[in-house]
């Protein structure tokens, strides 16, 4: 966009949550956790990793608030795991999203800290909350004492040496009280991006809903965000984890983004699944469906794409390919 790409992106969204078990079984040193979470991506040809420090509440790296991820909430066998894992990298000078800036920079990646904006155990503090997904208590998105949260979540993420910041207005969406006014909504949203704003000159990438009807009532205006140039990329992608059909292009966001004021990409979410959805729609994607996903967005004259978490290990096989389309 704006004739400054030359190269499609091929990002990566990436919290290691699974993967991270499979660390449990090694003797976690920083060559394991380069092995496991970031040459695989070299070798796929991503292009950037976009790690998500996990959840609002819980931390799979150290920030001012030690809210370290310990595996002892569901009582999974998995969790424990990954507890483990998290609480060992903690506790050495370099953690995990340390060694993924490291190790990602080395092989010429760049690495991006993506922060959920509303998703994580933080119901013990005295925020203001509304029902949400999963019968659970989300913040309530107009709190400024939840902002100043996210705030300093955002500046000891950019303390790490990442290359940019992604807030995530969509993995299970922020929240408002069915009562809320729209415009508080937005007006909250904005003030919120706004303040991360000018917390740093680094890139900025924001994923929301490419349905302006599902992303308004959650506050979502990318169309005024990039006319006052607060963004460098929009992630398009669908709300609160519905499926992905592949078969959309977001082109009011891409004609948005060709008025913005700042150069801005735009990255629409590809979400392969080869497994059934627990909804019942019974999606599945082959590695074929991807190619063909990739070939039409660089038809339609997308930045790139954004490959979404859960992604399936015989994906990966075809990422050097679509690098090279």
């Amino acid at each position: 966009m704006n004739g400054k790409k030359t190269e499609f992106e091929v990002a990566f969204n990436h919290d290691g949550f699974g993967i991270l078990a499979d660390l449990a079984g090694t003797g976690m040193t920083e060559e394991d956790a380069a092995k496991v979470l970031v040459e695989p991506l070299v070798m796929a040809g991503v292009s950037l990793i976009d790690w998500c420090i996990l959840t609002t509440g819980q931390h799979n790296c150290r920030t001012r608030h030690e809210r370290g991820f310990a595996g002892d909430g569901q009582g999974r066998a998995i969790d424990r795991a990954i507890g483990r894992v998290v609480s060992h990298y903690n506790a050495q000078p370099h953690d995990l999203l340390d060694i993924v800036v490291a190790r990602g920079h080395s092989a010429g990646l760049r690495v991006f800290g993506n922060i959920r904006l509303n998703h994580g155990a933080l119901n013990t503090e005295r925020l203001l909350s509304c029902p949400g997904r999963n019968a659970r208590n989300k913040k309530d998105f107009r709190d400024p004492v939840f902002h100043a949260y996210l705030c300093e979540l955002v500046e000891d993420v950019l303390a790490k040496g990442v290359d940019g910041i992604t807030l995530d207005f969509e993995r299970k969406a922020p929240f408002f009280p069915e009562e809320a006014p729209m415009e508080e909504r937005r007006q909250s949203c904005l003030a919120f991006l706004r303040r991360v704003r000018s917390l740093t000159p680094q890139p900025i990438i924001v994923r929301v809903c490419y349905q302006r009807n599902k992303g308004e009532p959650q506050g979502q205006a990318p169309a005024q965000w990039l006319a006052e140039g607060l963004v460098d990329m929009v992630v398009p992608a669908t709300h609160n984890h519905e499926p992905d059909a592949m078969d959309w292009f977001p082109q009011d966001i891409v004609d948005a983004a060709t008025e913005s004021l700042r150069p801005c990409a735009v990255c629409p979410q590809i979400w392969p699944t080869s497994d059934p959805w627990n909804n019942g729609n019974n999606r599945r994607h082959k590695p074929a469906d991807v190619r063909r996903r990739v070939n039409n967005l660089r038809a339609m004259r997308a930045d790139g794409a954004y490959f979404f978490n859960f992604l399936p290990q015989e994906m990966l096989a075809v990422f050097p390919s679509i690098a090279k389309v």
